[in-house]
């Protein structure tokens, strides 16, 4: 017999904020966004592949 857990999207939601925040806390997406509007965009294009990931790793049920 084979058993399917399928999470929310309220839990989905709630598990990809705390991978957010695992991966970049507050103050590093603060300071990546920061650097990014004074033309230093290295950070936080590295913070958008990152979530990026995050979001395919758990994708929203259909």
């Amino acid at each position: 017999m084979r058993l399917s857990i399928r999470l929310s999207a309220e839990q989905i939601a709630e598990e990809r904020r705390r991978r957010y925040l695992a991966a970049w806390p507050m103050h590093a997406q603060l300071e990546a966004q920061h650097d990014a509007a004074n033309g230093r965009p290295e950070k936080l294009e590295r913070m958008t592949i990152d979530f990026t990931r995050i979001k395919a790793e758990l994708p929203f049920p259909d």
